[in-house]
């Protein structure tokens, strides 16, 4: 099955370096319905994937799955000086409590206008993988 990381935590190029993402309760709660990736890597829509997160230290422990989704892949370009209620709205549903973080994110933490060119991938039918069950 095909998956996709989910951050824990935040890079340690973000201002809130280190602290928690809360991306996967948001994933579980509905709130963040997609994910903006460079590319959409072997994944078209229609794929089932498996959602996961690290459980220590990005690639230096175990991946953790903890759901299941259908996905849709759509191509997105965002550039120059989006509307503030675009941007809040993108990362609202990008899972971020706060624009300026969602900023920051594509930013490498710097206050500067955002420019995104790549795939949204939105989650649809998410189903939480208890501890434990089969995948």
């Amino acid at each position: 099955m095909k998956y996709i990381m989910c951050a824990k935590r935040f890079p340690v190029s973000h201002p809130k370096a280190g602290q928690p993402t809360g991306f996967r309760e948001a994933i579980l709660s509905g709130r963040k319905i997609h994910t903006l990736r460079q590319s959409a890597g072997n994944r078209k829509t229609g794929d089932t994937v498996s959602l996961r997160e690290w459980e220590g230290r990005p690639y230096a422990s175990k991946q953790v799955e903890f759901a299941h989704c259908e996905i849709k892949v759509v191509n997105r370009f965002i550039a120059g000086h989006p509307s503030h209620t675009f941007i809040a709205d993108v990362a609202h549903h990008d899972g971020f409590a706060d624009p300026v973080d969602f900023v920051h994110w594509f930013t490498g933490g710097k206050d500067e206008p955002m420019r995104f060119d790549g795939v949204c991938i939105y989650f649809r039918n998410v189903r939480e993988v208890r501890e434990g069950e089969e995948s």
